[in-house]
């Protein structure tokens, strides 16, 4: 996981033939983390919300739930 960009809470992450690229939001309920998939230039998979199930998640850990749902989709062949 590396950061993507300028803004704070944008990550990027090589994984098998894609690229995933996770980002994270700090809202008035706690934080909350989409991600999407890319091949290329191409949206494989476009934003998803994450469900974030710790009561007190942190940046970090809300962009590994993102990334870890990212990589499940693709072992599972994507797009569910």
């Amino acid at each position: 996981m590396e950061p993507k960009g300028l803004d704070m809470g944008d990550y990027q992450e090589r994984y098998r033939d894609y690229d995933i690229e996770v980002a994270v939001e700090q809202v008035l309920t706690g934080v909350k983390a989409h991600f999407r998939v890319l091949r290329g230039d191409a949206v494989v998979v476009d934003w998803r919300l994450v469900h974030i199930d710790s009561l007190w998640s942190t940046e970090h850990g809300a962009a590994e739930a993102g990334f870890n749902a990212a990589r499940e989709l693709i072992d599972a062949g994507l797009p569910a």
